[in-house]
């Protein structure tokens, strides 16, 4: 049997039928039907991804080990040996991190086949979305999923058909740029590089990623991008939660070429206004100082001038009362 013939019937027409099924639960509305199907999928694949995650997290523990095989062994085939003999030993397995990534993209496929054939708005489009979906009789004869057809494609101020470069793509093409970026951000942050060469690589596959998938979004319907959005944001979600951010900051998403630039710049405003505060506080201490030794001073003026007049007064008034002794003797 052809690949196409069992992708289609396997995993293409169920999930048309499943996507007009969930737009019939949530009220007609096609853009709550794909975050609907997307929290699903996440739920189906949590064990898988927590298996990826778990895989991350001791890949991770063991970037010290392998930096160590890096600078020991120059030979590449004896550096490869020990690199899995190494992951052998500690029961990791690299393929294990790519688990989720590798289920999500055949899923990324199909959900631009099945979003594709649903939206179709014109009259041929409805009419092979109609032969896609299954002859269901409910209900007395009632075949709902044929009678929802055609499905509406607005969802808030968006056209989820749209192409091109249309407003609603443009804005899907960013919001997949920046939750892509943010996401590989997060997940090459907890380890540091073996060597170089795996440095140049995250960092290629940092911005690779996301412009990529951002392209991917301008050219197929506006919906993918929804979908791809709500999926990447419940796996930036999961990972903070289960293994954290790492040494990831807001603050490192400002380019390392203007942090430069505006670093010495606060630092220099700062030196600035603590130069500025101690100068001040200096003034104000002079200030004190010389209040102090004013109050000091007039203190001692005053205590000199008591002293003077006491003792100007002592000396008379015993002169005084020698001569009224005498005048008595007398």
């Amino acid at each position: 049997m052809p690949i196409g013939f069992l992708w289609q019937t396997f995993l293409e027409t169920p999930l048309i039928n499943f996507m007009v099924l969930l737009t019939v639960v949530s009220f007609g509305s096609y853009g709550l039907a794909i975050l609907l199907f997307t929290f699903i999928t996440r739920v189906i694949t949590f064990p898988l991804t927590m298996r990826t995650m778990r895989s991350t997290r001791a890949m991770s523990e063991l970037q010290p080990q392998l930096q160590e095989i890096q600078k020991k062994y120059s030979d590449p085939r004896r550096r490869s040996e020990e690199t899995m003999k190494l992951y052998r030993e500690s029961g990791v397995n690299p393929i294990g991190c790519l688990g989720s990534q590798l289920l999500q993209f055949p899923l990324f496929i199909a959900m631009y086949q099945v979003i594709r054939t649903t939206l179709g708005g014109t009259p041929e489009g409805v009419l092979y979305l109609e032969s896609r979906i299954y002859d269901f009789d409910m209900l007395g004869g009632t075949q709902f999923l044929h009678d929802s057809v055609p499905l509406s494609t607005n969802f808030l101020f968006l056209d989820l058909s749209s192409t091109g470069y249309s407003p609603t793509s443009i804005t899907f093409m960013l919001l997949v740029f920046a939750s892509m970026w943010l996401q590989q951000r997060i997940s090459t942050s907890r380890t540091k590089p073996a060597s170089d060469q795996q440095q140049q690589m995250n960092q290629m596959m940092q911005w690779m990623m996301p412009v990529m998938f951002a392209w991917f979004v301008v050219v197929v319907p506006a919906g993918l991008g929804l979908y791809w959005t709500a999926t990447t944001i419940i796996g930036i979600v999961l990972h903070w939660i289960f293994l954290g951010p790492g040494d990831f900051t807001w603050g490192s998403i400002v380019p390392q070429q203007l942090r430069a630039r505006l670093v010495p710049a606060a630092a220099t405003a700062s030196a600035s206004t603590n130069k500025s505060g101690a100068l001040l506080d200096g003034a104000d201490a002079t200030t004190e100082q010389e209040s102090s030794d004013g109050a000091n001073s007039g203190d001692q003026r005053r205590r000199r001038r008591r002293s003077r007049r006491t003792g100007a007064q002592q000396p008379g008034s015993q002169s005084r009362s020698s001569r009224r002794r005498r005048r008595q003797r007398r």
